[in-house]
């Protein structure tokens, strides 16, 4: 089944039960057997709980839909940023993606150094060194004569 479906089938049976225990309690509300009565009253039940049901399958499957999304094959890791595939010049934060958040991160120095890109949430990622290189010695000089 689909996602979409899923979602829709399950809220299509939250929506009917709920319909289908105000009608039985309206039902109810006329008899006058009391174990008719009670026998409305424990079918209502049932219905409010499998409306219950209902309603955390469809929680449950949302969570799962998007823990699946951060799972998927759409995402590469390049040192030190994640990319969706469908935006390979985006980064994204890999703090907050690791909370299952497509954050992108800003532009370098944006707010901070040149050297520097941040996320909405705070995390700084360094970007660029700003050290000068350590002198080398060179080799490549012929010794003298």
């Amino acid at each position: 089944m689909e996602p979409v479906t899923t979602v829709t089938t399950a809220w299509t049976i939250a929506k009917t039960a709920g319909e289908i225990s105000k009608k039985l309690y309206e039902f109810g509300k006329g008899l006058k057997d009391r174990e008719a009565k009670h026998q409305v009253d424990l079918t209502a039940d049932q219905v409010r709980e499998l409306k219950q049901a209902a309603s955390e399958l469809e929680d449950e499957n949302r969570d799962l839909r998007e823990k699946l999304r951060f799972k998927s094959e759409d995402y590469e890791f390049r040192t030190p940023f994640r990319y969706h595939k469908a935006r390979p010049d985006q980064p994204l934060c890999v703090k907050c993606f690791a909370s299952n958040i497509e954050a992108q991160m800003g532009e370098p120095g944006q707010g901070l150094s040149h050297d520097y890109r941040q996320c909405v949430c705070g995390h700084n990622v360094q970007v660029a060194s700003t050290s000068q290189p350590s002198p080398r010695i060179r080799t490549d000089f012929p010794m003298g004569r």
